[in-house]
């Protein structure tokens, strides 16, 4: 059972949890992070030069701030020096060093409370905390000397495949980009075909459904901008899952990976309109496993079958050149300085790749009268499936009954 239904308790999203080895908050602070800063801390150095003060707090009242040093991050009790205080359970913290929560998910889903500063502050440790831990890079203009090909020359990050290329060449791509576009894939009387599918799912969907997301236009309008569950209105869309072609490209990745057909909000269609102005029609800069997750759900493959014309008039996809490959900071629209921003710019019938790390967005369209659709497929590993149940997803830790009783749905997203 989803959580969109009332009463849902979610003990899968908290199980998983035992999936992973807790951290002990007081012998994290004094043993394991200055040996994790022995091996890790100079690659942070840079990224946490100016940073004001972190603390951690649990119920006991035991308080640890992490502050930035020539030689990366030091612990030291107390908080007197912290300009962001952080209040959380033992569990939760040790959920935020395993990726299974990310800050913005601690607070969102009131497992944690800042209690001075504001989550900006605890965010702008994350990418620093990610890599002590990790050993993943923080992304930076570095990336540009790994965007390369197998013999070592520049790629050219607009480059678009054909079905027929040859297929390591599209896999190294992908390995190292982050995100791969085929041409005609589909034919573009097969997008017209899809096209009509959707509009079928469209025609039924309505504001409170759990399973699609709407927006306010600003003519005051309610706009859908994304249908799940697309199998709910049309088996046509539902068993377009296992087409070979789709299952073909997305496991260029690995061949083991699985269609979320079930699962991970199932096949869906994204939906641009122009003039949003309330509501997730426009996604900012943004992973999917924004609140957490990363080691239950990626790798993650988003498999995009074009229905229309993408550009910046129609409404596009955006993407950060091998930014999967890298614990990331956070950032709006405009913010991007030299980092590798691709715009895709597709046709009807062509095929988009992206992972799900692969940091992404869709601004708003420049044209009046948007309305480009994508139909996406996820594919993930089996450890996935293992952990999210069929009609859920992981997000659905967001949906947890709050303080006064209630439990929010998916579809209100303004």
């Amino acid at each position: 059972m989803g959580t969109d239904r009332v009463g849902t308790g979610l003990p899968w999203v908290d199980a998983i949890a035992d999936s992973f080895a807790p951290y002990s908050f007081t012998d994290f602070h004094l043993t394991k992070l200055p040996a994790l800063n022995g091996r890790h801390g100079f690659m942070v150095v840079g990224d946490l030069a100016g940073a004001p003060p972190l603390a951690f707090r649990i119920p006991d009242g035991s308080t640890f701030t992490w502050r930035a040093t020539p030689q990366g991050i030091e612990a030291v009790a107390g908080d007197a020096q912290a300009a962001t205080l952080v209040q959380l359970d033992e569990a939760t913290f040790s959920e935020f060093l395993h990726a299974l929560l990310t800050a913005s998910g601690s607070v969102r889903t009131d497992r944690a409370r800042v209690i001075r500063g504001s989550v900006d502050g605890w965010r702008r440790w994350e990418p620093a905390i990610r890599t002590l831990v990790s050993g993943m890079p923080i992304y930076s203009d570095a990336v540009r000397e790994s965007l390369v090909d197998a013999d070592g020359r520049p790629l050219d990050l607009h480059r678009s495949f054909a079905p027929d290329d040859d297929q390591d060449e599209m896999r190294h791509f992908f390995e190292v980009a982050g995100y791969l576009h085929i041409r005609g894939v589909y034919t573009a009387s097969e997008a017209e075909t899809l096209g009509v599918e959707v509009e079928k799912a469209r025609a039924r969907a309505e504001p409170g459904d759990p399973f699609s997301w709407w927006s306010v236009n600003a003519a005051g309008a309610e706009v859908v901008t994304r249908i799940n569950y697309l199998g709910r209105y049309s088996d046509a869309l539902q068993q377009l899952c296992f087409d070979e072609r789709l299952t073909h490209f997305a496991r260029l990745a690995n061949p083991k990976l699985r269609v979320c057909d079930d699962r991970l909000d199932g096949p869906m269609v994204f939906i641009k309109n122009s003039h949003v102005v309330q509501g997730d029609g426009d996604l900012g800069w943004h992973v999917d496993d924004g609140i957490g997750g990363h080691p239950v759900m990626c790798p993650l493959v988003q498999a995009g079958i074009q229905l229309d014309v993408a550009d910046a008039v129609n409404g596009q996809l955006m993407v950060l050149a091998g930014s999967h490959r890298y614990t990331k900071h956070w950032m709006p629209w405009g913010q991007e300085g030299t980092f590798p921003v691709v715009r895709l710019q597709t046709q009807p019938g062509d095929l988009t790749l992206h992972y799900g790390d692969t940091m992404h967005s869709t601004p708003p369209p420049t044209g009046a009268n948007a309305g480009r659709r994508v139909l996406y497929y996820k594919f993930a590993e089996e450890k996935t499936f293992h952990f999210v149940p069929a009609g859920c997803h992981y997000n659905d830790a967001l949906f947890r009954t709050d303080s006064g009783g209630k439990v929010p749905t998916r579809a209100a997203s303004y």
